[in-house]
């Protein structure tokens, strides 16, 4: 895919060099150029407009002479007239802009930003000697935005590591409990050997649900593009997830109410929806201390159902809001290590309501409980 950006952007040049080449009196100067040239102009504006790619020029004095619309979009449109360096700050960059007004010769640089926005890209730098823009020379640059590459890269690197981590623990532990009980202290221990056993069956359960979750959370953004579109009534969704945690719930003297008093019809797939409703109220469950409340709200809002899931459960720091949907992430390991939580059931939770095209959003506070909202399509 980067081969691709890297050849579209060569040819993207390519084509305008040649036409410059070719049109030695190109000129933006409204006192030297005729109607021909003028609308050659505005034909060559409006398609670098069109190029996704940022593309500015730069005169002899290093200040933006000309930028496309995506280039405008990016570093705001005042960057016509000033230098590059108050755009672009990064070093690479500012070494790579240097050396070609100094050798005259193309070259290329990875670079990135981080205002306005966090961006990495690829800078092909050209050094065009033509009459351009009335300048004896100019410099043309196209950045290529490669941010999503990198993120994707990084996103397998950690994804990786996470899941190596993941395993590694209860398999590690599966072995020291192994080797105990077959040639160590434990060998003819009857008592000890029982509790090395249990050990090793409860991370083989948790192995076991891990690696179910990562199956789960693999098809689920396989299928993500997929938006499902049948007719699913919320009310009778949250009957089903209460009776399925019914034993759960009464085990910790939790009371779940559901009240949605009316029917309420969304698009979607029910089998998915009671996936995404099961994880938050178990999570709400498993996270409250016994004789806790947990409500289950609804109301129609423009072309959405708000889906409210409220609890009086230990709540989630500030600071970890915006993380708990994220893969492996836990507030307190040790705690979910106990509760049996595996890192993904709110990355599940995530990524279907995206395939539903909905919306998720979480309030909370330490010691009070915390607001589930997921806001689903109505059904017309």
């Amino acid at each position: 895919m980067e081969f691709l950006y890297l050849f579209s952007g060569f040819i993207i040049a390519f084509a305008i060099i040649k036409f410059f080449s070719k049109n030695n009196n190109f000129k933006l100067s409204p006192k030297n150029r005729d109607d021909e040239d003028e609308s050659k102009n505005v034909k060559w504006t409006r398609a670098l407009n069109l190029i996704q790619d940022q593309i500015f020029i730069l005169n002899k004095s290093k200040n933006v002479v000309f930028a496309n619309a995506a280039a405008k979009n990016q570093f705001g449109s005042k960057i016509v007239a000033n230098h590059y360096a108050s755009i672009i700050r990064d070093t690479n960059f500012i070494e790579a802009i240097n050396n070609i007004f100094e050798n005259k010769k193309n070259s290329s640089v990875n670079s990135e930003i981080n205002f306005p926005t966090y961006q990495f890209f690829k800078a092909n730098l050209y050094y065009i000697e033509e009459n351009l823009f009335d300048e004896n020379f100019t410099i043309m640059v196209v950045l290529q935005d490669l941010t999503d590459l990198l993120k994707i890269e990084k996103l397998k690197s950690d994804f990786v590591a996470n899941v190596s981590h993941e395993l590694r623990t209860p398999l590690q532990s599966i072995k020291l409990g192994l080797e105990t009980i077959t040639d160590g202290p434990a060998k003819s221990d009857n008592a000890a050997k029982q509790k090395f056993l249990n050990i090793m069956k409860n991370e083989t359960n948790r192995m076991d649900q891990l690696i179910t979750d990562l199956l789960t959370l693999s098809k689920i953004e396989q299928e993500e593009h997929k938006r499902p579109n049948d007719k699913v009534n919320i009310k009778n969704i949250i009957n089903i997830v209460i009776s399925n945690l019914e034993t759960l719930s009464q085990n910790k003297k939790i009371k779940i109410s559901n009240l949605i008093s009316s029917d309420m019809i969304v698009l979607g797939d029910q089998n998915k929806l009671i996936e995404v409703f099961y994880n938050i109220i178990e999570n709400a469950i498993k996270y409250s201390d016994e004789n806790k409340e947990i409500s289950v709200h609804a109301e129609i809002k423009d072309d959405f159902v708000e889906i409210k899931i409220i609890d009086q459960g230990y709540g989630i720091p500030k600071t970890s809001l915006g993380r708990v949907t994220e893969r492996f992430f836990r507030i307190d390991p040790e705690k979910s290590k106990k509760i049996g939580g595996t890192g993904l059931g709110l990355a599940i939770v995530k990524h279907l309501i995206n395939q539903h095209r909905g919306e998720l959003n979480i309030k909370s506070e330490i010691n009070v409980g915390s607001e589930f909202e997921v806001k689903l399509p109505i059904a017309n």
